[in-house]
């Protein structure tokens, strides 16, 4: 039986998330972001916590917040972009505004900033 890296527990059986409020390719977006960010080696632990209990089954995406360790997983993984933020000046923030990623030929590496991951 396979481990995580991070805490050695068992791994979870895991599940696309199919939020009846998304559409499918939203469902499909969101599904590939949380195995990103379960597997970002320098994600804070508790956000990888919770993309597996999302991608597990044993959280539903509209409980997130309601959940304690929900909340404060989204708040210590925001924390380094809210930081990256304001050390931005106003118009690598108005860049940010305006990308878009389905108008970059390139799938953003010409035109996002490189510190926004």
């Amino acid at each position: 039986m396979s481990t995580n890296n991070r805490n050695n527990a068992p791994e979870e059986r895991e599940y696309p998330i199919e939020d009846k409020n998304l559409t499918e390719e939203q469902n499909e977006h969101l599904t590939a972001s949380l195995r990103k960010v379960r597997d970002m080696p320098n994600a804070p632990a508790p956000l990888q916590d919770l993309a597996r209990q999302l991608l597990s089954g044993r959280m539903e995406l509209k409980d997130v917040l309601d959940s304690p360790a929900g909340h404060r997983a989204l708040g210590e993984g925001l924390a380094p972009l809210r930081e990256q933020w304001k050390n931005m000046s106003p118009q690598e923030r108005q860049k940010v505004r305006e990308y878009d990623p389905d108008e970059d030929p390139q799938g953003g590496g010409a035109v996002r900033d490189s510190r926004i991951r």
